[in-house]
C-alpha cells in the first residue's frame, strides 16, 4: 500500500473520522457538499462546481488504485482495475451483477447504499450528480486505457445502474485474486469521507466546510447510527 494511504492510516484516532463509519456517512456527506455547492452560488454554478470536486475526488482514487497495481507487479488494465477496488459495502447493501463480454465489462447494480441513503434523507437531488460524475473520473484517474459509459442510474430513475466498461477483463482471474487478496486493498469509510471534505475544501471556502461538517453532526445526532463526537472534525 503506498506512502501517502499508509500515512493518512497511521494518523492518531482523534484526529481521524469515527472508525464505525460506513456507505451511509460517505453518502450523506456526499450530499451536504453538493447542497452547500449549490446554496453558496447558485443551481447552474453550484452543479458546475460539485461536478469539479466529483471529478477531482474519483480521479484520484483511480490513481491511487493505479499505483497499487503497478505496486503489485500488475499492468494497469481492466483486471487490476477490478481487482484493486478501494471500498466494500456491508452485507446486502448493495447487489449488481458483472457481465464480462469479449470487448467490455458491464455491471448492472440493482441495490445501492448510496441510493438509499440520499432518499432517506431527502438528498436525492444533491446525491446524483455522484452517480453522474463518479465511475467515469475513476477510470479516468486510472488511466488504463479505456472508458466508462452509464446508460441510466437509480438516483435519475432507472431500474438500475447501468456501466459499461470499454475493455475486457478475465472473469476467472479477477475473481481469484480478490480472493487471494483477501481485502488487502479496501480502504476503510473513514479514509473516503476524510479524502472527499478534503477534496471539497479545496473549492470551498472553510466557513462552507464547517456548515458541511455541523450539518453532517447534526444529522448523526437525528439518527441512529452510532456517533463519536470528532467524527468530522479535521
Amino acid at each position: 500500500m503506498n506512502q501517502h494511504i499508509n500515512e493518512r492510516l497511521r494518523k492518531p484516532r482523534s484526529f481521524l473520522y469515527n472508525q464505525d463509519m460506513e456507505i451511509r456517512d460517505h453518502a450523506l456527506l456526499y450530499a451536504l457538499i453538493v447542497r452547500a455547492c449549490i446554496q453558496y452560488r447558485s443551481e447552474k454554478e453550484g452543479s458546475v462546481l460539485a461536478e469539479k470536486i466529483t471529478v477531482s475526488y474519483g480521479r484520484k482514487r483511480g490513481y491511487r488504485m493505479r499505483l497499487l497495481a503497478e505496486e503489485n507487479g500488475e499492468k494497469a488494465d481492466m483486471n487490476s482495475f477490478l481487482i484493486h477496488g478501494e471500498w466494500k459495502g456491508r452485507p446486502h447493501e448493495n447487489e449488481s451483477v458483472m457481465r464480462y463480454g469479449r470487448d467490455n465489462t458491464e455491471s448492472a447494480v440493482r441495490r445501492c447504499a448510496w441510493y438509499e441513503t440520499w432518499k432517506k434523507y431527502g438528498l436525492l437531488e444533491y446525491g446524483k450528480h455522484y452517480c453522474r460524475s463518479i465511475d467515469r473520473a475513476i477510470a479516468q484517474g486510472f488511466g488504463g486505457g479505456f472508458e466508462l459509459i452509464s446508460d441510466g442510474t437509480l438516483s435519475e430513475g432507472s431500474e438500475e445502474c447501468r456501466f459499461l466498461w470499454t475493455a475486457a477483463a478475465d472473469e476467472r482471474y479477477v475473481r481469484e485474486q480478490k480472493e487471494k487478496a483477501d481485502g488487502r486493498w479496501i480502504l476503510p469509510f473513514e479514509f473516503h469521507c476524510r479524502e472527499l471534505l478534503e477534496t471539497a475544501s479545496r473549492f470551498l471556502p472553510a466557513d462552507i466546510i464547517e456548515e458541511i461538517r455541523y450539518e453532517y453532526r447534526k444529522q448523526r445526532q437525528e439518527d441512529s447510527l452510532p456517533q463519536a463526537e470528532d467524527s468530522c472534525e479535521s
